[in-house]
């Protein structure tokens, strides 16, 4: 005789079987009877939201657990930096200060939200993790370039801000009022109007600064390295979220179009306001002219002198903070996938924290009229 535990069992574990087969056979049958609506017209069911909602709120919580601290957020240039790919990227689904949301993007299911409602409640790198891994099935994408986290931290510093702002500080932040309500005459001679117009809410141009000290002065650079360096954003071999989307979108003609309105631009003096320790000048200049043979270090003005090859961009008069943040990017490999790329993540790699801002230092200081000979013709060198 069967013991009536035994019996329970084995009724209960028929139950459960049956219960199974019956409860896979129906998902299965509205699965494949297409009763569910897929359609952006129609909300999902309220616990399907419900579902979806706290999903993705706990996944976004607990991976940002594992996030990098952040860096100084309250950063004006990497606010300004944040503000500026705003613009050009976020805004045409999550509208911007003053402007609503599109009315074709509001179609979509989700809508993309205004953002400044959207990050008020989030920690910084819960909006960090979401740009740089974007969210499945919203409409959200990842970051276009995943090792640029510092790209990454600019836009969150800005998003961070934006609950508090007004539509005319967003036109500052982001460079909307650079652009001029007309195209000028500067902006149409031998150059596309609407690539410059694009450019020069971020870049310098004639007729002012750059928006931020990480984003690069263009002016007076070679064309041969400016097309060069447009060239790899567009083949995605120079990764930047940032550029990258600006570049993919140029063709040849434009570029070289763009190159020539900047390499015959006017070069500025050093950044007005440049706050720069002397004694970090000093030990700047000695790498620059002499390199450090112990650590394996070359002269930087062997290649980046007045008497430089085309190809290689003129340090003089940029800005500290973007020259020191390249440096730093060479060295965490960054920006290591071309033959120029690897040259100088070589280099990077061989400097300390201290030697990249003393070589920054030291690049910033110099007015670009003044930029030195490379080591070997410069009487420099015996100094």
């Amino acid at each position: 005789m069967i013991p009536r535990t035994v019996l329970g069992w084995k009724r209960l574990a028929l139950a459960t079987g049956i219960v199974i087969i019956f409860l896979v056979a129906g998902i299965a049958i509205f699965i494949w009877s297409g009763f569910y609506n897929v359609a952006a017209t129609r909300e999902h069911f309220a616990i399907t939201t419900w579902i979806l909602e706290k999903l993705r709120r706990q996944s976004v919580e607990t991976r940002s657990y594992f996030v990098e601290a952040p860096p100084p957020l309250d950063d004006p240039d990497r606010v300004h930096l944040g503000a500026a790919h705003f613009e050009g990227g976020c805004a045409p689904c999550h509208g911007r200060p003053g402007d609503p949301v599109d009315a074709i993007v509001s179609g979509m299911l989700p809508p993309p939200p205004p953002l400044a409602g959207a990050v008020a409640h989030q920690t910084p790198e819960e909006v960090f993790w979401i740009v740089k891994h974007g969210l499945k099935y919203t409409g959200m994408p990842a970051w276009p370039a995943q090792g640029r986290h510092d790209e990454v931290w600019a836009l969150t510093a800005f998003l961070k801000q934006l609950p508090g702002g007004t539509a005319a500080d967003y036109q500052q932040l982001s460079g909307r009022d650079r652009l001029p309500p007309e195209p000028r005459e500067d902006l149409t001679q031998g150059s596309d109007t609407v690539a410059l117009t694009q450019c020069i809410r971020c870049h310098d141009d004639a007729a002012q600064e750059t928006l931020s000290a990480l984003v690069p002065r263009l002016a007076g650079q070679s064309p041969a390295f400016l097309l060069r360096a447009l060239a790899e954003y567009a083949a995605g071999t120079r990764p930047s979220g940032i550029m990258e989307p600006v570049a993919e979108n140029l063709d040849e003609r434009e570029m070289r179009e763009l190159a020539a309105y900047y390499a015959g631009l006017e070069t500025r003096p050093p950044p007005a306001g440049n706050r720069l320790d002397a004694d970090s000048v000093e030990r700047g200049r000695v790498i620059a002219v002499n390199g450090d043979a112990r650590s394996g270090i070359p002269p930087c003005l062997a290649c980046h002198s007045r008497n430089r090859a085309a190809a290689f961009p003129s340090l003089a008069g940029q800005h500290a903070a973007y020259i020191a943040g390249q440096l730093r990017l060479w060295q965490e490999g960054g920006r290591d996938m071309t033959g120029y790329g690897q040259i100088m993540a070589t280099v990077a790699r061989r400097l300390t924290d201290e030697q990249i801002s003393d070589v920054a230092a030291y690049f910033s200081s110099l007015p670009p009229a003044a930029e030195p000979d490379s080591p070997s013709s410069s009487t420099e060198t015996g100094r």
